[in-house]
């Protein structure tokens, strides 16, 4: 009969596995955008073909327009260069992939999502299952979600959702909360006795690492905190603010998204802004491409060589089961901690009428 500590190591075994696994799936596809997009015969056509629009940033819904000659191809190469970066930041920083996977067999299982990209795959999996389930409340209550803008040409989807990854995650988190950061930090004493370099650091970590930029004023981290103690009441306003606007962005009424597409943009809008405080712009441009890129080129590999299509649900589905097994273990997280406060109320109230039973005098 195995031990308690025998199960929970077997569930950290068993959850480094899958984790492992989607991580190799996520550097696959990474690997395979370029060679789709470059070296077939379709996608090689739309690499010549110039923007047709000017490049737009979408800062909160505000659009910025830049007029620019470069082809498709030169723009697809600039975005997959920023996935590739944020792949390698994921990897790599706070602490390393295999530094974190070596010493988990000694440490909580929590210490795991240290990792950026260890964590990337469980919290997308389980978002998605989030995003899954109130699109199904809605439409049994007939309010419609709607479809993604589509396109004639597959090779233009992936463009077009490749853009959408890293200039959403620009406007919708970089900026406005990295400006956000900047105003609470320069509220702090120890920021105006910085240098030169050090503001300079400040200003740039930021934008691009806001809990180790924290870290540099003494304010409170996740990393150190957690979630519920590393993250401010004002990080909180902003956070549901830029979740709301991005919800919204997505309302396309009769022509692609719905009105049901706002709460589940929203949902996912302020998943993917707490995984930037926590983690990094990294993280977020990584969550996007998930639901932009990754989903649209198993798509596409599909369509293009059926004899893949079992191997690509097969994907999909250990992503669900994944997601639902991640939902499963916070709900029984909060069940356990749920109980263990009301057992301690009931103990201090005992307590305290225990106290308050008047002595019996000798």
């Amino acid at each position: 009969m195995m031990t308690s500590d025998s199960l929970k190591l077997f569930a950290k075994l068993f959850i480094i596995i899958i984790a492992i696994f989607m991580i190799s799936f996520y550097l696959i596809i990474v690997v395979l955008e370029p060679a789709l997009f470059y070296f077939t015969p379709d996608g090689a056509n739309v690499t010549t073909a110039n923007f047709s629009s000017p490049l737009t940033l979408w800062v909160l819904n505000m659009p910025i327009r830049v007029y620019t000659e470069l082809n498709l191809g030169t723009i697809f190469f600039g975005l997959w260069t920023v996935f590739a970066a944020c792949f390698v930041a994921a990897w790599k920083l706070r602490k390393s992939l295999p530094t974190v996977i070596r010493e988990s067999v000694h440490k909580p299982t929590k210490k795991l999502f240290s990792n950026c990209l260890f964590a990337m795959p469980i919290i997308n999996s389980m978002t998605l299952i989030g995003v899954l389930i109130i699109q199904s409340i809605q439409e049994m209550g007939g309010i419609p979600t709607g479809t993604a803008p589509s396109q004639n040409n597959s090779f233009m989807v992936l463009f077009d959702r490749s853009y959408a990854s890293v200039i959403e995650e620009i406007g919708f988190r970089l900026i406005p909360i990295g400006l956000f950061l900047i105003f609470m930090f320069m509220m702090q004493k120890k920021a105006w006795e910085f240098s030169f370099k050090q503001r300079i650091t400040l200003f740039f970590g930021a934008f691009l690492f806001p809990d180790t930029a924290k870290r540099m004023v003494g304010a409170k981290t996740v990393e150190e905190n957690g979630v519920k103690g590393g993250i401010s009441l004002g990080e909180w306003g902003i956070v549901i603010f830029t979740a709301i606007i991005f919800g919204l962005a997505h309302y396309n009424p009769g022509v692609s998204w719905e009105i049901g597409k706002i709460s589940s943009a929203a949902f996912t809008g302020l998943v993917i802004s707490v995984c930037y405080l926590i983690y990094g712009i990294q993280a977020s441009i990584i969550m996007h491409w998930f639901f932009n890129v990754y989903s649209t080129t198993y798509i596409l590999i599909s369509d293009l060589y059926p004899i893949t299509t079992p191997i690509v649900n097969a994907i999909w589905i250990i992503t669900l089961l994944l997601g639902i097994a991640g939902l499963a273990a916070v709900a029984n997280m909060g069940i356990l901690k749920l109980i263990t406060a009301i057992e301690n109320r009931g103990k201090n109230k005992q307590n305290q009428a225990t106290l308050s039973q008047p002595v019996s005098p000798l």
